[in-house]
């Protein structure tokens, strides 16, 4: 989730925890602690195939945020007024516990075992920024002021709320694994991510139009006659967890479509070979970089250009869109001859 997120979190949590004292220094130990693990977005300043290896890494482990909790413990107990080692050490722990928590209902992916393993854990319930979730929250802080039970509450509807999001998650993989096999399409493994909403401009083709078009033609190599799906323009709205990719692995290729979890709609968006066996991705695979990105991306795909006498390997992931969408964390690979390959990252 978003920083800002991550912090109000953390307040309310401390509003909901009984305190007889101290309560200056323990809701600063839990805030503290629940933005505490973003710190590592300062490995941006030293370039993009550092940064995703560190960002969610160690400062988000169990093992990381076991020690920095101390870090946080020691210093309120240096320099503030309540001398419970202690209680401060276990309240900046809760907060950065709570980061963790909220990190992994996203798919960014992140690495809670290391240091000893780089595993990338996701549920894929909510997106990165969800202005529902975060609503929720300042509502909770602002009725919870002079009544600590109204915190708890508020995370008794938090609780709830993600609970509602891992129904949907579930509709939304059987929709598209369905809709799939409706399409002959074999499925060897089937996701659902959330993704960014919108609020669309122009009137919807109304439930019975959709559901036409979602069993319509038979899948092509890019997506079916569904332009007037496909082709729809909104406002990008991050509120509530209705908006979703649903993903299909058929052994050769990876399948994208956007899913309407509530009546099981899909418009089909694009199918893409997986980057992995794309020989270009195949001779690249010892670049530091590639590894990485590959080691990254959830659905890695490549796009292959070739102009006066130069081959441009771009590695994309379709969690973040297709080639046609503007995306983060685009990886090219440019290869002249008689020169070594040069990589750049950055958007499309």
């Amino acid at each position: 989730m978003d920083t800002v997120t991550h912090g109000l979190t953390g307040w309310l949590i401390a509003r909901a925890v009984p305190q007889e004292s101290g309560r200056k220094e323990a809701t600063i130990a839990v805030v503290a602690g629940s933005v505490l693990p973003d710190a590592d977005n300062i490995a941006s300043l030293f370039g993009s195939e550092l940064y995703l290896r560190i960002h969610r890494g160690i400062s988000h482990s169990f093992a990381g945020v076991a020690v920095t909790s101390l870090l946080v413990a020691l210093l309120l107990y240096r320099f503030g007024k309540w001398k419970d080692l202690k209680k401060l050490y276990l309240l900046a722990l809760l907060g950065q516990l709570s980061h963790i928590a909220l990190d992994l209902l996203n798919s960014y992916g992140t690495q809670i075992f290391q240091p000893f393993s780089d595993a990338r854990v996701s549920f894929d319930l909510l997106f990165i920024i969800d202005l529902a979730f975060t609503g929720i929250i300042v509502l909770g802080l602002l009725l919870s002021r002079y009544r600590p039970s109204r915190a708890r509450a508020a995370l008794v509807i938090l609780t709830a709320y993600v609970g509602f999001a891992a129904f949907l998650h579930l509709r939304a993989v059987d929709a598209v694994r369905e809709a799939a096999v409706r399409h002959g399409v074999p499925v060897v493994s089937s996701w659902a991510l959330p993704r960014l909403g919108e609020v669309q401009f122009l009137p919807d083709l109304g439930l019975g139009r959709r559901a036409e078009a979602a069993a319509g033609p038979r899948l092509t190599e890019v997506a079916p006659g569904l332009a007037a799906i496909a082709d729809r323009k909104g406002f990008p709205l991050p509120a509530g967890p209705f908006a979703w990719n649903g993903f299909v692995d058929d052994g050769s290729t990876y399948l994208r479509a956007e899913v309407d979890p509530l009546d099981g709609a899909i418009a089909w968006k694009e199918r893409a070979r997986k980057g992995r066996d794309v020989p270009e991705a195949r001779a690249l695979g010892n670049l530091p970089d590639v590894r990485t990105y590959l080691w990254f991306a959830r659905f890695p795909t490549v796009y292959v250009s070739t102009s006066e006498g130069k081959t441009v390997v771009t590695f994309f992931d379709l969690r973040f869109g297709g080639l046609s969408a503007r995306r983060p964390f685009v990886l090219r690979v440019i290869e002249s001859p008689g020169r070594s390959p040069q990589t750049l990252w950055g958007e499309s």
